[in-house]
């Protein structure tokens, strides 16, 4: 993908609450080695658990980070839980919930390192991470780096769900590379920036991503096209740096992986809307190798494995329909109210 078009700017955030007793100080590293924050952003009471592990899992790196926030997308009644759970770390609350996108922006702006790490809150962090996550960003050019992140299934996996189809879960997928690598953008359960260019260019567009009852993503590809347009720096892919990604049960279903799928294609339509031709090179080429994908399932017995792959294309190709038919009833809409 090239440059998009900068997206409007996105409405004031709510004040954020901060009154955690951190009593840590501003971060400060060795000459020449840039300071670190990690950020866990989390939304719900019912991850606590997996809060406090994603926490203990970032303390317990090689590289221990400079700063280290949890960002709460709700109040300050679940800002105080967090605490409990997390006792000694920061924690700020948004207030009131407003998508993923909108924590990940305004816990970024609270923070004062020189890269901030994304890691969700369901994941945890394996081995030196941080240190093979910070590898790439050696290299100026590099604006923002992501890792591996694997799935750990909280029920048995369905026979139907193909390798292909991962990414509705946050989980690296058939199709990515295997090694380390160039990309167009990162993925942002698992990832660093560069905090200076990711405000520079307003974040993440709170309009993508997972917010309210949307469960597309495409905040990462939007920020990173930004990005890369005003700087002409690039992203890269590190493998080595991994997560294990906590997958809940409810979403090991039918019904939430065509929805997902769905929403990938609603939010894509509306990047392309936007964007130059061919940016979304990077899901067509993806596209194109999925018949041989269910060949392949079909050829090795796995028949409920090659619906999957058919299904979830369906429902992308749905969301992609959906996505430009609002797309260009609401252009009438303005082009009537212009006249």
């Amino acid at each position: 993908m090239t440059s998009p078009p900068t997206p409007p700017p996105a409405p004031p955030a709510p004040p954020a609450a901060d009154t955690t007793a951190d009593t840590s100080t501003a971060p400060t590293g060795p000459a020449g080695r840039p300071t670190v924050g990690v950020m866990v952003a989390t939304h719900t009471a019912e991850r606590l658990e997996l809060v406090r592990a994603a926490v203990a899992s970032v303390q317990d790196q090689t590289r221990r980070p400079d700063e280290l926030l949890v960002m709460v997308d709700n109040d300050e009644e679940l800002a105080e839980r967090v605490r409990a759970v997390v006792p000694g770390v920061r924690v700020a609350a948004m207030g009131v919930n407003s998508g993923v996108s909108a924590a990940r922006t305004r816990g970024a702006e609270l923070m004062t390192s020189d890269l901030v790490v994304f890691l969700d809150d369901d994941a945890v962090a394996e081995g030196p991470w941080l240190e093979r996550l910070l590898a790439p960003m050696a290299d100026p050019a590099v604006l923002g780096a992501s890792g591996r992140s694997l799935a750990v299934f909280g029920a048995r996996r369905p026979a139907w769900l193909p390798e292909e189809f991962l990414w509705t879960l946050g989980c690296s997928y058939r199709g990515m590379p295997t090694g380390p690598a160039r990309v167009r953008n990162f993925y942002g359960g698992c990832a660093v920036v560069r905090r200076e260019t990711f405000l520079a260019v307003g974040g993440f567009d709170p309009a993508t991503g997972y917010h309210g009852d949307v469960i597309g993503g495409g905040e990462e590809a939007d920020f990173c096209l930004r990005a890369t347009a005003a700087t002409g720096g690039e992203f890269a892919f590190e493998p080595a740096a991994v997560i294990r990604h906590h997958v809940p049960a409810p979403r090991l279903s039918w019904s939430y992986f065509v929805r997902r799928c769905h929403g990938e294609g609603v939010m894509k339509a509306r990047l392309a809307a936007r964007l130059p031709a061919g940016s979304l090179g990077p899901e067509r080429a993806f596209a194109l190798r999925l018949p041989l994908a269910v060949l392949r399932a079909l050829a090795t017995g796995r028949p409920a494995r090659a619906l999957g792959i058919v299904v979830g294309c369906l429902a992308v190709l749905s969301g992609l329909a959906r996505g430009r038919w609002a797309g260009a009833r609401a252009r009438r809409a303005g082009t009537r109210a212009a006249g």
